[in-house]
């Protein structure tokens, strides 16, 4: 069990009946009787912005690692922002006693998001196709603010290009 969910267990002892002595909360959770007083210490620690509350619930916690890794994803991965900048980013939204925030930090997680992605996209990618079957073209249309539609095609298996030339007659 890791800390966040001892932190939670407890958070939710707690909320259920605030008065209840570090014995009583062990026997409640099943967590030693020593490690009670730490993980209230730090989750008081912890506690320091008004919103600091919602980050020890599950609902919280939930919320908080959608934000971290959609801010990585897309400010990280796909816009090139820098980790420094992202780092300041949680810190002004209070999140640095709740998620570590420092750029080192914040390139694991983004190194360990990059590498699920591309598992993920390796999984669905083998699972979308029946075995021996490969497309050869795949066609789309995009961007149709130009005079005129050009059909522009990849194959996906050497990356060439295909693109339609203009003609007056088209057979």
């Amino acid at each position: 069990m890791g800390l966040w969910d001892k932190s939670l267990q407890i958070c939710n002892c707690l909320c259920d009946n605030a008065t209840q002595s570090g014995r009583h909360l062990a026997q409640q959770t099943g967590l030693s009787k020593s490690s009670v007083p730490r993980l209230t210490q730090a989750m008081e620690r912890r506690d320091s912005h008004p919103e600091s509350w919602f980050w020890e619930t599950a609902d919280g916690r939930q919320w908080v690692t959608r934000l971290v890794v959609a801010t990585l994803s897309t400010c990280g991965l796909k816009r090139g922002v820098g980790l420094d900048t992202m780092s300041e980013f949680f810190a002004r939204l209070h999140l640095a006693t709740q998620v570590g925030c420092s750029a080192s930090a914040l390139r694991g997680v983004m190194q360990a998001l990059e590498t699920a992605l591309l598992e993920t996209a390796a999984a669905w990618a083998q699972a979308g196709q029946a075995p021996g079957e490969g497309r050869a073209i795949i066609g789309a249309v995009d961007e149709t603010f130009l005079e005129r539609l050009i059909l522009i095609c990849m194959d996906l298996t050497t990356g060439a290009l295909l693109c339609e030339e203009v003609a007056a007659a088209r057979s």
